[in-house]
């Protein structure tokens, strides 16, 4: 609620109603004459009486030490001073600027200032009490956030050593077999952990950048396998504009490669990355080990675990993540809404 960040103006406007509340009803009785604006001598003591409450009282005894009983009183003192205060300048400084005077019985008026008193910092208290849990809330909600971007920065940074390792190994080998293709594997993986090390602390990527991404983890995912063709990749749709969270469909695709059967027949990999208008969809599907119950990502904390945290922490329910396994084969369905 933006209107809390106008603090003087809030209460300006305040104190302008409280005034307008006693003046208006004078105005119908005696017209705009003098007599009827006399209670802007009562508005100072008023403004007085109230900021010594929220201002003095209630930081102190109130918010802090949850001291009511002091309130209480120190509230009670206040308005007892500002009720002497209001009969003095009714019958001393009232008359002495011109102002008419009526004298009633002294119950009546001591009725009548105790509830004008009681009025005026009942909600000048309210107000503050509902002005100081908004900014509460407000601290908390930041620090949520923050917490939030925190946890998901840890998130998208973790790496697979798996995959590393395995590049490594490989352009190890082919550095004896095909040194050009040794140098390319090189330029990709240097291309990944550039991005991988870039895109971590940003909150959004362009769709085009993770497919690229993508590719080129897939390109260095091949040297793994004897056949090109056993890893299959499509893709469809405009990947140019939407952005999404970086980094987050790559664990899925890593649990893919790593965990799957390369005795296989081709394709044992088939994944398909699908950008439509208001959602995105990742399809993936590799052969496992006939009866391997060792099913990807278990006991590392790391890969499917995270990315369902991070849809979590990113979408709420407003995601699909759905994984089947059988006897031999591992299916992983990820659906997103477009940012």
């Amino acid at each position: 609620m933006k209107i809390f960040k106008y603090r003087w103006l809030n209460h300006t406007l305040f104190w302008v109603f409280i005034f307008a509340f006693y003046t208006v009803p004078r105005i119908a009785s005696f017209g705009f004459s003098k007599d009827a604006f006399v209670n802007v001598l009562y508005i100072p003591v008023d403004i007085v009486t109230a900021y010594f409450v929220i201002e003095f009282l209630m930081p102190r005894f109130i918010m802090r030490k949850r001291r009511f009983f002091v309130f209480i009183a120190g509230t009670l003192l206040a308005i007892a001073v500002n009720i002497s205060v209001s009969h003095y300048m009714m019958y001393n400084v009232q008359p002495a600027l011109g102002f008419w005077t009526v004298k009633t019985r002294f119950v009546v008026e001591l009725f009548d200032w105790l509830l004008s008193s009681f009025m005026i910092v009942g909600i000048a208290s309210a107000l503050k009490l509902f002005s100081y849990s908004y900014q509460i809330q407000l601290k908390q909600s930041e620090l949520e956030r923050r917490n939030v971007n925190s946890e998901l920065g840890v998130l998208r940074s973790q790496i697979n050593p798996h995959f590393l390792f395995n590049v490594l190994n490989n352009i190890d080998a082919l550095i004896f077999e095909d040194r050009e293709k040794a140098s390319n594997a090189i330029f990709l993986l240097s291309k990944i952990m550039r991005y991988m090390l870039k895109e971590s602390n940003e909150e959004k990527a362009l769709l085009q950048n993770e497919l690229d991404y993508i590719q080129n983890y897939l390109e260095l995912g091949r040297l793994s396998f004897e056949n090109p063709e056993f890893l299959e990749f499509e893709y469809s749709g405009d990947f140019k504009i939407k952005q999404v969270p970086p980094l987050l469909f790559i664990p899925i695709i890593e649990n893919t490669i790593k965990h799957c059967n390369k005795q296989s027949e081709s394709p044992g990999i088939k994944i398909s990355f699908v950008a439509g208008d208001d959602k995105i969809e990742l399809k993936t599907s590799n052969y496992v080990k006939r009866n391997d119950f060792k099913l990807p990502d278990s006991g590392s904390g790391n890969g499917l675990k995270n990315v369902e945290k991070r849809l979590k922490l990113l979408y709420g329910e407003n995601y699909v993540f759905d994984i089947n396994t059988n006897l031999d084969k591992f299916e992983v369905y990820l659906k997103i809404p477009v940012l």
